[in-house]
């Protein structure tokens, strides 16, 4: 069942306090069972509970629109005191600032970015719903360019513009050639899911890709009738 899992290894040590860490993990199953957002899916194991895989569809107006991304977690020994452990099924494609081709995921509150206060885990407060929904909403975002350090200083100015636009088409063809990879070979236990999201899907990513193409259109600006 683990055979594509990044986290498929056994961990070599176990929670100190295994009550209390598999009942930190339940909770977060039982959240996720009642919380998640329409467009974002989760996958459990039963038979290792320190894992899962998530997957998500990119949001609309974005480089990353009808795209699938998915992400395996682990939960480390020392959860929920420490974030989990992440790794991002790339393709072999830098799609994102946050997102690199070996998998790994900058993203504050998984202490792999720096941050402070309300961005950084909180074992009180912080969760794998809030993961995934920070992932969508501030990685997956309309101008990713400015996700990378030092950037956020152009933002406004024309030489920014210029920039984030033609990122915007560098990461939309990363995706692109990504969904390829995902359609051909989907990572495991979302292979239903993924096939029949591209086969509604392909017409109106062709047309998009025309209009992209033929007609000027901005990426992630086309109509959303289409």
């Amino acid at each position: 069942a683990l055979a594509d899992h990044r986290f498929k290894e056994t961990p070599a040590t176990g929670p100190a306090d295994l009550p209390a860490w598999s009942k930190a993990v339940r909770k977060e199953w039982r959240t996720l069972r009642t919380s998640l957002p329409a467009n974002v899916w989760v996958r459990v194991f039963e038979q290792r509970t320190d894992v899962l895989r998530a997957a998500m569809l990119g949001p609309e107006g974005t480089p990353y629109h009808d795209n699938i991304f998915v992400f395996d977690f682990s939960f480390p020994p020392g959860y929920p005191n420490e974030p989990p452990a992440s790794s991002y099924h790339s393709r072999g494609k830098r799609v994102n600032p946050n997102l690199y081709e070996n998998g790994k995921v900058c993203l504050s509150l998984l202490s792999t970015w720096s941050g402070k206060g309300s961005e950084m885990w909180d074992p009180k407060r912080s969760n794998m719903l809030q993961v995934l929904v920070s992932i969508q909403g501030l990685v997956l975002v309309d101008d990713p360019y400015y996700n990378e350090a030092g950037y956020e200083k152009q933002s406004g100015t024309a030489e920014g513009k210029r920039n984030g636009d033609q990122y915007n088409e560098q990461a939309f063809l990363a995706s692109a050639r990504s969904m390829i990879s995902t359609v051909r070979d989907p990572p495991r236990h979302f292979e239903p899911l993924i096939r029949a999201h591209f086969h509604a899907r392909a017409p109106k990513i062709l047309r998009v890709c025309r209009a992209y193409l033929d007609e000027g259109c901005p990426i992630g600006q086309y109509d959303a009738r289409l």
